[in-house]
C-alpha cells in the first residue's frame, strides 16, 4: 500500500489501469521505458553505480526469485572481477564504460558471472523492474539482454558496463561508429570470460553482444521487441 498510483499503477491496457503496471501481461518493454521517463535519464549523464546500487539490485533480485534460483555468493557487495582490476570511466562518445586497471593476459579470466540475475517470466521480470527505483530499472532495462535458452538476463555488476565491439561486419550495430573488435569471449568450456589478446591497463574492455544476446527473445516472455518502440539496435 502507499502507492501514489502514478508510474507504478500506469498500463498498457486501458481496461486494467488499477493494476499495477508489472502485473499488466500488455506491458511491453517500451511501455516500460515510457513509463519510466527511460529516455530522458539515458540522454542525461546516467550516473556511475557504485557498491550500495548492485547490491539494491542483487536484493530485489533475491526477494522476487529467492536465494536458492539467485544462487549468488554470501557477500552481496562482491563483484565478478577481481579487486583492483577494472575502473569505469565516462566518455562523449559511448558513455559509461569498462577499463582494465591491471593486465589481463590472453585466455586468462576476466569476469565471472556471479551477479547475474536471469528471469524465464516476463511478469517476474516486470515485477523486478518495479521493485527499483526508476532511474536504476532505467538501467537494467539498458544493460539486460534476451536468449531463447536463457530468457532474460542482466549482469549486477560491473559486467554490465562492457560495451560492445563486432567480431565481424555482420554483428556491427548501426551506434557502432569505430572500428573496435573484441577483447573479451565467453569461453565455451568454462562459462569464463576470458581475454582474447593480451589486455594492457588502461585499454578498455569489449565484447560482441551479438554472440549471446538474441534481439527477438524478450517476445518469448511476452514483452515484445525494442523494434516496436522505435529502440532497435541495429
Amino acid at each position: 500500500g502507499g502507492e501514489t498510483c502514478d508510474w507504478y499503477c500506469s498500463s498498457a491496457s486501458p481496461d486494467s489501469s488499477l493494476l499495477p503496471w508489472w502485473k499488466d501481461p500488455e506491458m511491453k518493454l517500451w511501455n516500460i521505458s515510457d513509463i519510466l521517463n527511460c529516455t530522458a535519464y539515458w540522454n542525461d549523464d546516467p550516473p556511475v553505480r557504485d557498491s550500495p546500487a548492485w547490491a539494491y539490485a542483487r536484493g530485489a533480485y533475491i526477494a522476487i526469485v529467492g536465494p536458492d534460483q539467485a544462487e549468488f555468493p554470501p557477500d552481496v557487495f562482491g563483484s565478478g572481477f577481481a579487486a583492483d582490476t577494472v575502473e569505469v570511466r565516462v566518455s562523449e562518445e559511448k558513455g559509461r564504460g569498462l577499463f582494465a586497471t591491471a593486465p589481463f593476459r590472453a585466455g586468462g579470466r576476466v569476469w565471472e558471472d556471479h551477479f547475474t540475475a536471469c528471469f524465464d517470466d516476463g511478469m517476474e521480470y516486470r515485477r523486478f523492474l518495479a521493485s527499483l527505483p526508476a532511474d536504476l530499472a532505467c538501467d537494467v532495462l539498458d544493460w539486460a539482454y534476451s536468449g531463447t535458452e536463457y530468457g532474460v538476463c542482466v549482469d549486477l555488476d560491473e559486467g554490465s558496463l562492457i560495451n560492445h565491439a563486432a567480431s565481424t561486419e555482420e554483428n556491427r550495430v548501426h551506434w557502432q561508429t569505430d572500428h573496435e573488435t573484441p577483447n573479451i569471449m565467453v569461453d565455451p568450456e568454462t562459462g569464463l570470460h576470458v581475454a582474447t589478446v593480451d589486455i594492457r591497463p588502461g585499454e578498455e574492455l569489449l565484447i560482441d553482444y551479438r554472440l549471446f544476446g538474441e534481439k527477438d527473445s524478450y517476445d518469448l516472455l511476452g514483452l515484445g521487441t525494442w523494434e516496436n518502440g522505435g529502440l532497435d539496435d541495429g
